[in-house]
């Protein structure tokens, strides 16, 4: 018996090595981040002054955007104590300001804190957005994993897009989880 369990214990373990090994890690040296998807995702890098990686799992999937830029604890309108303003109990206003600003609507839900492996904490939530400008409307939902650190800050928003709200919950539903997988891998790494 004792032999029996050994052998499913090693099964278990190579089965687990097997799958943690389809997945990918990118360590952003440069933009000082890690990030870790699913091994048949498409990457691109580079992708504007403030996007640093976008990784998509396919056709009508998730695609996830990692954001890293420069910030100033020293500008009026930023909180000076980082790790105090991502650690308080957080409003929807707080994520309003902090990512809601670039949609036509955005609600946000879900907050909790999180914390890197080192510590340091980061906020993730749920938002349900509508974006609209002169060329596009849509509707989407992501997670997004949200956090300022030292001279950066810096996030991580893995979402669907829709013609609706229903479609675009719809849609969610069965890839919360994938999203969940990978927007916990997010580390924005101390500089």
């Amino acid at each position: 018996m004792r032999l029996y369990r050994l052998a499913t214990a090693a099964a278990c373990l190579i089965s687990a090595t097997a799958a943690l090994a389809t997945d990918k890690t990118v360590h952003d040296k440069e933009h000082v981040f890690s990030l870790t998807y699913p091994e048949g995702w498409t990457s691109e890098t580079n992708f504007d002054n403030t996007i640093r990686l976008k990784v998509k799992s396919g056709e009508g999937g998730l695609t996830c955007r990692v954001s890293e830029n420069s910030y100033d604890p020293n500008a009026p309108e930023n909180p000076p104590d980082r790790r105090v303003f991502m650690e308080k109990d957080w409003s929807m206003s707080d994520w309003q300001t902090m990512v809601g600003v670039a949609y036509q609507s955005a609600s946000f839900s879900q907050d909790r804190l999180a914390h890197f492996p080192d510590g340091y904490p980061v906020r993730i939530a749920d938002m349900d957005f509508h974006y609209a400008d002169e060329n596009v409307s849509f509707y989407g939902h992501s997670r997004i994993a949200l956090t300022l650190r030292h001279s950066h800050y810096g996030f991580v928003d893995c979402g669907i897009a829709a013609d609706s709200a229903e479609e675009a919950a719809r849609k969610w539903a069965p890839l919360a989880d994938e999203a969940e997988k990978v927007v916990s891998s997010f580390v924005l790494d101390a500089d």
